[in-house]
């Protein structure tokens, strides 16, 4: 009875570390003023007053809104490059560095903020569509921003713009 308890125990112990992979998360889309991105199903969008487009789970958020080039332009912004660097300063965060993502689609930066005495890190990332300038964040605890950046990266490149 023993053997029997200790193979079954074995077994199980198999199962639940293989059966990881098959509860991999599935790419899942999501839509909303004018931004298309795609993460996984562990991702949920919400209603927030923060942002228009705020999708979270549980260690991560996205949020991301719109404004239109006119508007833009009535504060001097001409330019992605403008409109990354007046978002950072009207933030307080104009210390940041500015990368251009690879494909050339985007412009993103690092930064960290408290909220609630708690230091979250955050990706900004700025596009340019036909009409509209976007801003978009990712965010997740600071500590853990390093080892997520990569994944950033992976989500904005699949980002899409009106």
């Amino acid at each position: 009875m023993k053997k029997f308890a200790l193979v079954m125990v074995l077994a199980l112990s198999v199962f639940a570390l293989s059966g990881c992979s098959f509860f991999a998360p599935e790419e899942k889309e999501f839509t909303g003023s004018g931004i298309t991105i795609t993460l996984n199903d562990s991702f949920v969008e919400t209603d927030s007053v923060v942002a228009p487009l705020f999708i979270s789970s549980l260690k991560h958020i996205f949020m991301g809104l719109r404004e239109t080039k006119t508007d833009a332009v009535s504060v001097g912004i001409y330019t992605l490059g403008e409109y990354i660097d007046y978002a950072l300063e009207n933030s307080g965060y104009s210390g940041s560095t500015v990368h251009e993502s690879e494909n050339g689609e985007y412009v993103y930066a690092y930064y960290s903020a408290t909220v609630d005495e708690v230091e979250y890190g955050y990706m900004i990332i700025c596009m340019e569509g036909t009409s509209h300038y976007y801003l978009m964040n990712f965010g997740c605890l600071n500590d853990e921003l390093e080892e997520n950046k990569d994944q950033y990266i992976a989500w904005a490149d699949t980002i899409i713009v009106d």
